[in-house]
């Protein structure tokens, strides 16, 4: 993929956020970079693509985009309290997956799992 400023920009904004960010939240957080929400949109979806980015929905129902740095079949955590996620380099169901294949006659080609829970942060303001 060509390098591009607003491409940058862009990444930029997702390596700076600990949270999931709308489309909307990142053309707003890029200053004044010369791009229109269109070519954010597109780019994001392409980051999607690539594995640089992963399309989160939230129970809003709005698509938020979080930047992944694993190149390989990871998850996300996120806190309910203040919205921070993080990557997890893991999965584990490997097992699981086998096991639904056989009972379905499926044959599973991905999947995408969302954890949900506490940060320590926030769970040690909860004590």
């Amino acid at each position: 993929m060509r390098q591009t400023p607003q491409r940058e920009a862009i990444l930029k904004v997702l390596n700076e956020s600990d949270r999931p960010l709308s489309a909307e939240e990142v053309w707003r957080r890029m200053g004044g970079q010369n791009s229109g929400l269109p070519t954010v949109y597109r780019n994001l979806e392409r980051f999607a693509q690539e594995g640089w980015a992963e399309g989160i929905l939230g129970k809003d129902q709005v698509l938020r985009f979080v930047r992944c740095l694993s190149s390989d079949h990871h998850h996300h955590l996120q806190c309910e309290g203040c919205g921070r996620m993080v990557e997890v380099d893991a999965c584990g169901l490997d097992s699981t997956l086998l096991a639904m294949e056989r009972l379905s006659g499926f044959r599973i080609t991905r999947h995408q799992l969302e954890l949900f829970g506490e940060c320590p942060q926030c769970a040690e303001k909860g004590r």
